[in-house]
């Protein structure tokens, strides 16, 4: 076979097992849980299995998917703009960022209500993410991947010590507050699937949207200047969008670290570089893994369920080693 025809049969095998992935990623997911005697075929019963299924375990499957379109999107963004593989939002403090904005509109109940813990969340992620580039250099033209580590490593450890301290004031507080840091959807109900899809869906559009630029922003910002991209604009776009990502992904399940390093990779590794095709395989990647993440949380300590950003954690902290390690282009 020679090359001409083989691309088109590994992006058809590349597709193929991709739906398969996701097919047994929502399944995992919609069938395991406390109770092992629940079939998918109860899902159309009038019963309490149904029940169980609709009201509880699919609006889970649902919140996870999104959560991993919104954090893996979020992490490719980063990851163009700063030709960084190490980039993703819990690296550059963007998560504790969020955690921190959600902790302020916790302890002050009328800024929460003022503004919404979601915008909060945002404008969370979106300081952090100012701070971190800042410190990285990005004003002076140029953006330092060590200091943009280390920067990121700075941010993100004073948010969350900021969101620790919050523990000290109140133990209702303490206890609320605990639900973000934990990364834990154990909870969650059809409106969180209402708010969160709109945000994973329209990121989705405009990262698509932005793929052109996101392609240029690889090339160098000298030649995106020069192909008619301003990198600076794009900079700017790319991270208010990862900001308002990750902070409705926080806002939901808290700060769920590595997703966004690990599924950008992993998709830049089977489909090149191009984001016209990063952006969707993306999403659909940080669903799946976010999905098998879900089901592996109620299955591995089985009947005491496991954090779903635990299991994640597990999956990407060995994955950021790596990375450090062996990646040419990390720092």
């Amino acid at each position: 076979m020679n090359a001409r025809h083989r691309l088109p049969f590994q992006a058809g095998a590349i597709s193929v097992l991709a739906f398969g992935v996701c097919i047994l990623s929502v399944y995992g997911s919609l069938m395991t849980g406390g109770r092992s005697d629940i079939r998918l075929s109860d899902l159309f019963a009038a019963s309490t299995n149904g029940a169980v299924i609709l009201d509880i375990r699919l609006p889970r499957t649902l919140v996870a998917a999104c959560l991993g379109v919104n954090l893996g999107l979020s992490g490719l963004i980063l990851q163009a703009l700063t030709r960084n593989p190490l980039s993703s939002p819990s690296i550059l403090g963007i998560n504790q960022g969020a955690a921190l904005g959600l902790t302020i509109g916790v302890i002050f109940p009328s800024v929460g209500a003022l503004v919404g813990l979601m915008p909060l969340a945002a404008i969370g992620a979106l300081v952090a993410g100012f701070m971190t580039f800042s410190i990285a250099g990005v004003f002076t033209g140029r953006i330092v991947s060590l200091r943009l580590i280390l920067g990121g490593v700075a941010v993100g450890a004073f948010a969350s010590a900021m969101v620790r301290f919050s523990f000290t004031l109140e133990d209702d507080l303490a206890r609320q507050v605990l639900r973000w840091t934990l990364g834990n959807i154990s909870d969650v109900r059809w409106h969180h699937v209402q708010s969160l899809f709109v945000w994973s869906l329209g990121g989705t559009v405009a990262t698509l949207a932005m793929a052109h630029r996101l392609n240029l922003m690889a090339l160098g910002e000298a030649q995106a200047s020069g192909l008619g991209a301003d990198p600076r604009l794009t900079l700017m776009i790319g991270a208010l969008m990862s900001a308002c990502l990750t902070g409705t992904a926080v806002f939901v399940a808290g700060p769920i670290a590595f997703a966004g390093l690990v599924v950008p990779h992993m998709c830049r590794f089977c489909l090149g570089p191009d984001h016209r095709i990063l952006v969707p395989a993306t999403a659909l990647g940080g669903a799946c893994l976010l999905m098998a993440a879900d089901a592996a949380s109620k299955w591995l300590t089985s009947p005491v369920e496991l954090p779903v950003g635990v299991v994640v954690a597990m999956i990407g902290a060995p994955y950021f080693l790596y990375q450090t390690l062996f990646s040419k282009g990390a720092i």
